[in-house]
């Protein structure tokens, strides 16, 4: 078989990608890590350790959670 060097998403890129309305500057602010580290992250050049991938993954929960109680 031959190798496409099409590499595949990970499940926080494909996350980021499929959601562009979540404006990653903010959202970084929001659990406190650098922007660039975290579009690093989104764009594949630097990996997240577990408990990072965790942070980011408790303020995607926490940012579900604001837009589920929203009243108007």
């Amino acid at each position: 078989m031959k190798e496409t060097g099409v590499q595949q998403q990970t499940p926080l890129q494909q996350f980021f990608t499929t959601h562009k309305e979540i404006k990653v500057s903010e959202f970084a602010k929001m659990i406190g890590i650098d922007a660039t580290l975290l579009r690093n992250y989104i764009n594949g050049f630097k990996k997240p350790s577990k408990e990072r991938e965790q942070m980011i993954l408790d303020g995607i929960h926490a940012l579900a959670n604001q837009y589920a109680t929203a009243v108007f």
